[in-house]
């Protein structure tokens, strides 16, 4: 795929964020169909950019550059390493180190690994979001 996805995955964003607004509060009524082949053509769930849509309206903590970066990592192992093949399971919550878990004193950290490594293979629960 070449880089034009950023500008459709920008566009898609700026989309998600105006239907949030005007009331469209889950992903299946967010994304119209050719949206959600469209994310999961580059390794995305239509339930990963709702959230950031999501997390952007109603708390203003989302850097939409953060996320298009945070894409670009999970596209790049998604076509070199998985060979553009979606995840076979999703892991359970249960899987997750404690949010108390530490490494060294700093408090999350096992936790913040396993979602990276869950992020990079595609395998995060839905309930769960890395970003």
């Amino acid at each position: 795929m070449h880089e034009n996805w950023r500008q459709q995955f920008q566009e898609l964003f700026s989309t998600g964020v105006k239907r949030y607004e005007a009331g469209r509060h889950s992903p299946e009524s967010m994304f119209e169909t050719e949206d959600t082949i469209f994310l999961e053509s580059i390794g995305c769930s239509a339930l990963e950019m709702f959230d950031f849509c999501d997390d952007y309206v109603r708390w203003g903590d989302v850097i939409y550059e953060h996320v298009e970066e945070l894409q670009a990592v999970r596209l790049d192992h998604f076509q070199n390493t998985l060979n553009g093949k979606p995840a076979e399971h999703r892991m359970d919550i249960d899987e997750f180190p404690e949010k108390s878990a530490e490494v060294e004193g700093i408090a999350w950290l096992p936790r913040l690994i396993t979602k990276a490594r869950a992020k990079l293979a595609g395998s995060l629960p839905a309930d769960l979001m890395y970003g």
